[in-house]
């Protein structure tokens, strides 16, 4: 007989549901089907368990490679960090008296002594040298590439009371930044207020563009001394040079782009700070500093002012890889421009010009013996920047570029003598 537990009425041994009331009837579980049931239950424990085994152990694996490569990255940071930090430079720039003109920081791009910095940290200096951490001093012999524009040089070093070549120098390996993108991290390393060897975290904030050179906008923090100090990424490429803080606003700092610096390595300049900076009537020593903003230079540029004026600077001419001094002399009138363009050796192609400055365009002509040479470029009021063509006698061509800061205004009240611009023979002679 089977009771139901809701009336307590008997039925049949085999009735599912209860004859009184209809509800299902309950049974206590047989003792085949308790066996059936622990049965069932253990053919399903084992793979479960074996399932749950293999789980474990792949986490516990992954959590061991992670533990394993975390500490890696924290050993190789510190590691490449202290790597670049050796290749830092603190440099100091003395005047012809031997007085202490100018501190700021560069570094080493490569192995046998070749270094990088600011236009403005070496501007005006007859002398500099340049100290690694580690103690070792180097004298910056010569000037292998500039761009004032840019404010980069690319000099050469040589070890105090040593005779012998530079080799197997620590150096920050010089990569293109095209890639670095905003909200990136970067290490800036330099020698603030001459504290050498410091390094200051932040990230790209911005990526900017003025007179067409590309700035870097970083949030790590930079003081005077700083300028020339490398901006790395996270791989330890440099990514730009460290070259002026905003004097309003809260850690507006900005970084030139590194991508400027091959091209400098290309000049093979191989000139004294002293031959640099010579101060004749042809080639002027720049006397405006380099713009302590963005904002103030772009105040500046959009009042250009006459074109009347020396520049002094650097040409370069592509077809035979040779660059060179030039200067020249110009006064703007109703006509147009007029005036003497000078160059020393190796290059030569010295004589009078005329042109044209049209707002930011400027064009002129130099003529010298049987040759042509039309220069195009684009001017701000401190400096002019361009391409030029040489047009010989024998119907060949040669091309180049050249860059100039402004340096002493002429008297606008005089006008230039044209007859006698010097001429190639009469500058070497001169020299």
């Amino acid at each position: 007989m089977a009771h139901c537990i809701y009336c307590g009425a008997s039925n049949p041994t085999d009735a599912s549901f209860c004859l009184a009331c209809g509800q299902t009837l309950y049974r206590e579980p047989t003792r085949e089907a308790n066996l059936s049931a622990r049965k069932t239950a253990q053919n399903w424990s084992l793979p479960m368990r074996v399932l749950i085994g293999i789980g474990v152990c792949i986490s516990l694996v992954m959590l061991m490679i992670y533990i394993v490569n975390k500490n890696a990255n924290s050993k190789s940071k510190p590691q490449n960090l202290a790597q670049f930090s050796a290749s830092v430079l603190t440099i100091i720039g003395y005047d012809g008296a031997g007085n202490e003109e100018v501190q700021g920081s560069g570094f080493i791009l490569t192995s046998d002594g070749l270094g990088a910095t600011n236009y403005h940290v070496l501007e005006g200096a007859q002398t500099a040298i340049a100290q690694c951490c580690n103690g070792r001093k180097f004298e910056i012999i010569a000037i292998e590439g500039a761009d004032a524009d840019k404010d980069l040089v690319v000099f050469r070093l040589r070890e105090q009371g040593a005779s012998g070549s530079l080799r197997d120098l620590p150096s920050i390996p010089l990569e293109t930044s095209g890639d670095i993108s905003v909200g990136e991290k970067i290490t800036a390393i330099g020698s603030p207020q001459g504290l050498e060897n410091t390094v200051s975290e932040g990230i790209i904030s911005a990526i900017r563009s003025n007179n067409s050179v590309r700035y870097l906008q970083i949030t790590a923090p930079i003081s005077p001394g700083s300028s020339g100090g490398p901006v790395l990424d996270e791989s330890g490429r440099i990514v730009g040079i460290v070259t002026m803080q905003m004097n309003t606003g809260q850690n507006l700092n900005f970084a030139v782009s590194s991508e400027y610096l091959q091209s400098l390595l290309n000049q093979h300049l191989q000139l004294s700070l002293s031959e640099l900076w010579s101060d004749n009537r042809l080639i002027g020593a720049a006397t405006e500093s380099t713009a302590s903003s963005i904002e103030e230079q772009n105040r500046r540029d959009a009042d250009l002012g006459s074109f009347t004026g020396e520049f002094a600077g650097i040409v370069h001419n592509d077809t035979v890889n040779v660059s060179a001094k030039f200067g020249l002399l110009v006064e703007e009138t109703d006509n147009g421009l007029d005036g003497c363009f000078v160059v020393l050796r190796p290059l030569g192609g010295s004589g009078p010009i005329n042109g044209l400055a049209s707002g930011e365009d400027i064009r002129f002509v130099a003529t010298s013996g049987d040759e042509r040479i039309t220069f195009n470029g684009k001017r701000t009021k401190r400096s002019i920047t361009g391409r030029y063509i040489v047009e010989k006698a024998t119907g060949d061509q040669e091309e180049g570029w050249f860059s100039a800061k402004k340096s002493r205004i002429l008297d606008t009240n005089s006008r230039l003598d044209l007859a006698n611009c010097p001429t190639d023979a009469e500058l070497q002679s001169a020299n």
